[in-house]
């Protein structure tokens, strides 16, 4: 089995399929077959994305001493089996490009009003450029180890964007009213996002310091 900060790690994979699932969702919409293809690509796509979580997870619990990192003196293990390392940040990216290049297809399809499609798609074009500076900077990896798994806001945000994709194919009169719901619920989750960053950085500057208190410590 690889190892999940291989690429081939089928955690990753499943992220992965993504990318060719969105090339798919354009060649559906395009092929004059009415809204059942491109609906079973998003089905698709979303299976994935529900997958690939679970089976990091599975994976993490399975690696002998995985610990997790402490949480809290009196609970050590409260983030065992806790994917982390490539499919921390993959998946969050093949999602993010995912959602663009349907938004786009819908867009180059139906002319819809751009608008409305950035209220959708605002969560990741303000977070796929961090995502992608965090990717880039080896050291700011290793440093903070961010986890860029979804949490509760997270998810809602990417449901709402789902259903709001969903009525833009069927061309619903909802679709307004979806967007704007993803969009503070996306705004929701990116402030969430940010926070999280914020209180590891904070951790991980506490790390730094502990070493140096001990060593200034006398034996009388």
């Amino acid at each position: 089995m690889p190892p999940r900060d291989s690429v081939l790690a089928p955690a990753n994979l499943l992220s992965l399929s993504r990318l060719p699932l969105a090339v798919a969702f354009v060649w559906a919409l395009n092929a004059g077959a009415g809204w059942g293809p491109p609906l079973v690509v998003l089905l698709l796509a979303g299976a994935s994305d529900a997958l690939d979580g679970w089976v990091a997870r599975r994976a993490a619990a399975r690696e002998p001493g995985n610990l997790g990192e402490p949480g809290t003196p009196g609970n050590p293990r409260k983030n065992a089996g806790t994917p982390s390392g490539m499919g921390s940040w993959l998946d969050p990216i093949c999602d993010k490009l995912f959602v663009s290049t349907v938004l786009g297809a819908l867009w180059w399809r139906y002319r819809l009003p751009l608008g409305l499609l950035a209220l959708i798609l605002a969560r990741e074009l303000a977070q796929l450029p961090l995502s992608l500076i965090y990717v880039a900077v080896p050291a700011l990896r290793r440093w903070l180890r961010y986890d860029f798994r979804a949490s509760l806001p997270g998810k809602a945000a990417t449901i709402l964007q789902f259903c709001a994709i969903v009525s833009l194919i069927f061309r619903s009169r909802f679709s307004p009213a979806l967007a704007v719901a993803a969009f503070v619920m996306g705004m929701i989750a990116l402030t969430d996002y940010v926070w999280r960053a914020v209180q590891m950085g904070r951790q991980r500057l506490d790390q730094a310091k502990t070493p140096e208190k001990t060593s200034d410590r006398r034996i009388p």
